[in-house]
């Protein structure tokens, strides 16, 4: 089973209404996952502010999820059901190795 992880770049807006879903998700849960607020730069950036155009960064969370391929495919068809078109960005990366030093 190959684990993998799931990096979701949402609006801050929508935090909640997010984590709430990922909560219901027994998978999501009981893996437990990482949130923050970070700020996005460049061309593929979308503003939703004129202060935003004018300090070059929009203001996203990110959240970062790991495991299996299949759960988080699973969890990606629930976020799309629960919350379609609301801009959420995503990507799957898989692990290749982790341990503790």
């Amino acid at each position: 089973m190959t684990q993998t992880s799931l990096v979701l770049q949402i609006p801050a807006a929508l935090e909640e209404a997010v984590i709430d879903v990922m909560l219901d998700n027994e998978a999501a849960a009981r893996a437990g996952f990482v949130s923050r607020d970070v700020r996005f730069h460049g061309d593929a950036a979308i503003y939703h502010s004129v202060i935003e155009q004018i300090r070059g960064y929009t203001k996203v969370v990110e959240i970062t999820l790991t495991l299996p391929e299949a759960a988080i495919r699973e969890l990606l068809a629930t976020l799309a059901a629960e919350l379609p078109g609301r801009g959420l960005g995503w990507k799957i990366v898989p692990i290749i190795e982790t341990g503790t030093i």
